[in-house]
């Protein structure tokens, strides 16, 4: 933004009268406190004396308070082989001395004249340029040699900087006090010059500048070193140029008026060019900022709003807002401990840092207690033996409060544990928790660990595949149906049936019925609160449009139109295709049936035979089988057909929607703002329409509304969704069984024949009192045979891999796979893990999932708070000897006080950390 002192400035501009001027600084004030960005670039054209103007009216009584954070800085214009003009801007520290800022105008060098950067050599340089250059720019040279002040004009038009003073000056800063801020793909930006003729001078200031301005998303990207769609092609080099350091991308506002109309031609402060809003995720200081620097792609974004945001705007519920916790007032205890805790807990990452026995994992166990979490027993602090007591004291004396950013807070005193039927809000890993599901997995004590991974697993199976199962478990059964039914058949037993019996009685416990019904309550909550979300109703323009804009108007109409049907189509294409699957599992059953059918029927036949030839009869005489299997052949084949043709349908759909929907954003830009707004509130209503019906979801959905309100059953219906469950579903290869089960029977004729070799059959080997018929029906029987299902693990089977290694698949299931969207809670996820597993495997892990849920995380590892850049550090700390005080203190990694404690805590102080480095080669 500019000020009254820039050259270029749309308004009233500072002069000599102080009260003049302090009534247009105070108005700067409040333009800068209404607008909506936190912090702010002043970047007058050649001068400083906006911000000397800012910063000496804040110093005075009386003045208005600025809220807001603003870096001193100037715009300046290069030297450079381009036809245009090469703009180019330093950003300084808000600390930064005014002498310092003098020092570095007077290091600038004017191009012609050779003289330091002034008021009277910008009038020099005007009077020695020709007058045919200053009549290029409609410049009088009468009057810039008669007039001073015309003098001034001019030389601020046209004066060019010599480029190796401006990047001396900026290097003699001291103390990294200013960085270098050059215009890329932007008005006269750094890539208007033709690199191949003077890729020395380019490369010299993509080199020397860490922030570039930009209004294309695949540029910020690029700059930050990630790939995209649009630039893949030339990311490569375009890295190289920059020597494999990231470079923050920005978008700037370029205010020259303090309000604007909100248009390109006149912003204001805080109106951004296109909507193009530069986003930092930083404490708004010069110290957050040279954070952003080092990791831009996690820490910036470009446009309305940053993905993590929409995220949580949409779904407040599923984010904490603060915790806190108090005595109760009639408390009559005299030691403090966690009384008076008031924590605002931030949407992404969050590391709670601090020594042994400093109360970090307090907080952790009293986030996971007030969020419902059933891992009570597992939890460190609030346990007997420690905070509860044996009477449950002195946890009794406090209660803790867990307010949400929309929805009903949760309060709980921290001696109780929460119903085992309330829905679990948080999910919590406590370190007892994790270390009995990767140990206790080892010594077969428990198949927790695997059911963990199952329950994660079943959240990805498509609804197509699912076959209306309600659990990983369910799904196996309803697949091995056919099977169990075919085995049932033939050892007369009813286990699968009493196995369906008890798990669906299982489901009707008052507990669970409960438990579904509070998850009812709270996905209802969710769509009321969904409803508050329900974007601003936009009114259809009525302005009249441009030939243009009436088409593209009307081709938009025509793609949503399509769109929408596209939609509607998939949707029953998706119905098709089930229905299909459904229709080849009859299909499927009812040949294994028949197959069934014909063996008992061949083996009716052959108990019968010896009476049918004592009466002279044969069989077919009274009772024939005829078995036609073309109709299930040609049945099959069309169904088979159907699908594909469905498939091809789905995929020349996609590729409809992809171009249309990029038509669609090509045509929203010749569309004025009116028109623009319109359709940015059609496409945010039909988005919001799509997160409302997965939010409702189907009664095949068992996390949606309907799939929960399915499970709300009566007697009659639980019954029917018994017998649905007895469903029978194809065996998929019987060879190899069969085979094992001959080459059994081999090996037992063959010893048996040895034993004695006159004898039929087994009896030789046969026990007293036990027939040859009993281990034929055994091997034959196949009970011994059962189907098991394993994961792998970097080609390890689960069963064989270390507790450490098991510690790390399972974080990726809870981080990554895991569909779930409520706030995780890791006390010390690092334990069992060594440092290259943690910065390898968990450090990305947790990157990619702080992008979709909260995660609140104890840590003693730096490479987890540190490189995983943790959004917010808690440092906790115990004061025994004052009221046994449990503090906590709250900011972000750049903030001075929390880096040191982060240093002090994770890396054993500044001397232990600089001591370790000298060591390393």
């Amino acid at each position: 933004m500019h000020s009254p002192a820039s050259f270029h400035w749309d308004g009233e501009r500072f002069g000599t009268d102080k009260v003049r001027n302090d009534r247009l600084v105070d108005e700067m004030i409040e333009a800068l406190n209404d607008a909506a960005p936190v912090a702010f670039g002043l970047m007058d054209y050649w001068t400083f004396d906006g911000w000397f103007a800012l910063k000496a009216r804040h110093s005075e009584q009386g003045a208005p308070a600025l809220l807001k954070t603003v870096f001193p800085g100037i715009e300046l214009r290069l030297a450079a082989p381009m036809q245009g003009r090469l703009n180019a801007h330093v950003l300084f520290s808000d600390e930064i001395s005014d002498q310092h800022l003098r020092d570095f105008l007077s290091r600038l060098k004017l191009e012609l004249i050779n003289q330091p950067l002034s008021r009277d050599a910008l009038i020099e340089y005007a009077r020695y340029v020709g007058a045919d250059k200053l009549a290029k720019h409609g410049i009088d040279k009468s009057r810039v040699v008669s007039e001073d002040e015309e003098a001034f004009a001019a030389g601020c038009r046209i004066a060019e900087l010599k480029v190796d003073s401006y990047k001396e000056a900026i290097r003699e800063v001291p103390s990294g006090r200013a960085v270098g801020f050059m215009p890329f793909s932007t008005y006269d930006g750094l890539d208007s010059i033709n690199w191949t003729d003077h890729y020395a001078y380019a490369l010299g200031l993509f080199e020397s500048s860490p922030i570039f301005e930009t209004r294309s998303t695949d540029y910020w990207a690029a700059f930050c070193g990630v790939e995209t769609e649009g630039n893949r092609k030339w990311l490569d080099n375009f890295q190289a140029a920059l020597r494999g350091v990231p470079r923050l991308a920005v978008s700037g506002s370029d205010a020259h008026g303090f309000r604007g109309n909100g248009t390109n031609d006149k912003r204001g402060y805080g109106q951004f060019p296109s909507g193009k809003r530069t986003w930092i995720k930083a404490d708004p200081t010069w110290k957050g900022l040279l954070q952003v620097l080092k990791e831009p792609a996690k820490r910036s974004f470009l446009g309305e709003l940053p993905p993590k945001l929409e995220r949580i705007n949409g779904h407040k519920t599923f984010y904490i807002d603060r915790i806190s916790v108090y005595k109760n007032p009639d408390s009559a205890l005299p030691d403090t401990w966690l009384d008076g805790t008031e924590i605002l807990l931030n949407p992404d990452l969050i590391a709670i840092i601090g020594n042994k026995g400093s109360g970090k994992s307090a907080l952790a166990d009293i986030v996971a207690l007030l969020g419902n979490s059933h891992q009570n027993v597992h939890f460190s602090f609030l346990k007997r033996d420690r905070f509860r007591g044996k009477a449950g004291e002195p946890a009794r004396q406090f209660v803790g409060r867990l307010c949400w950013l929309a929805g009903d807070p949760c309060v709980m005193c921290l001696a109780d544990d929460p119903s085992p039927e309330r829905v679990e809000l948080v999910r919590y890993i406590p370190q007892g928790r994790f270390e009995a599901l990767c140990n206790d997995h080892v010594s077969g004590k428990t198949d927790e660990f695997e059911k963990e991974l199952r329950e994660v697993i079943f959240s990805h199976v498509p609804n197509s595949v699912r076959l209306e199962a309600l659990s990983f478990d369910q799904l196996i059964d309803k697949q091995e149906n056919v099977f169990r039914a075919q085995t049932n058949e033939l050892r007369k037993s009813l286990r699968a049936l009493n196995e369906q019996i008890v798990e669906t009685e299982d489901q009707l416990h008052p507990n669970v019925q409960k438990n579904i019904e509070e998850q009812v309550k709270l996905k209802a909550k969710q769509i009321e609160e969904h409803a508050t979300v329900r974007p601003a109703e936009v009114e259809q323009p009525t302005a009249a449009l441009t030939a243009d804009q009436q088409a593209a108007s009307a081709r938009l109409a025509e793609i949503g139109a399509a769109l929408e049907q596209l939609k509607t189509e998939a949707r029953k294409v998706a119905d098709d295709r089930r229905l299909i699957g459904r229709k080849q599992r009859s299909l499927r059953n009812i040949g294994e049936r028949i197959s069934l059918f014909e063996k008992q029927f061949a083996t009716f036949v052959s108990e019968i035979a010896d009476d049918l030839a004592a009466v002279e009869l044969t069989a077919e005489r009274m009772i024939t089988l005829t078995v036609n299997r073309h109709v299930l052949i040609q049945l099959e084949q069309t169904m088979l057909a159907s699908d594909a043709e469905m498939a091809e349908r789905v995929e020349s759909a996609a590729k409809t929607e992809a171009a249309l929907v990029t038509e669609q954003k090509q045509l929203s830009q010749k569309l004025n703002d009116p028109q623009q707004k319109y359709q940015a509130y059609t496409e945010a209503l039909k988005g919001w329409q799509v997160a409302l019906e997965a939010i409702e979801g189907s009664e095949t959905e068992p996390e949606s509304l309907k799939g929960l309100q399915r499970e709300l059953r009566g007697e009659d219906e639980s019954f029917a969704a018994i017998r649905s469950r007895f469903e029978k579903y194809a065996f998929e290869n019987a060879a190899d069984a069969v085979g094992f089960a001959e080459d059994v029977t081999s090996l037992l004729t063959e010893s048996a024949d040895k034993a004695a070799p006159n004898v039929p059959g087994i009896r030789a080997l046969m026990r007293k009192e036990k027939a040859p018929s009993e281990v034929y029906n055994y091997v034959f029987g196949l009970q011994y045979l059962e189907p098991k299902y394993t994961l792998l693990f970097q080609d390890t089977h689960i069963e064989r891999l270390s507790p450490g290694q098991r510690g790390a698949l399972l974080l990726i299931f809870y981080l990554l796979v895991d569909k779930g969207r409520n706030p995780i809670v890791l006390d010390q996820p690092e334990e069992n893990l060594d440092n290259e597993t943690v910065v390898s495997l968990l450090v990305p892990v947790l990157n990619e999932a702080k992008k979709s849920r909260q995660i609140i995380m104890v840590t003693h590892n730096p490479n987890l708070a540190v490189v995983c850049d943790a959004e917010q550090i808690i440092h906790a700390t115990f004061d025994r000897k004052n009221g046994a005080r449990i503090s906590y203190q709250s900011g972000s990694i750049e903030d001075g006080i929390i880096n040191r404690a982060v240093v002090d805590v994770l890396e054993g102080t500044k001397i232990a950390f600089d001591n370790r480095g000298q060591k390393y080669h």
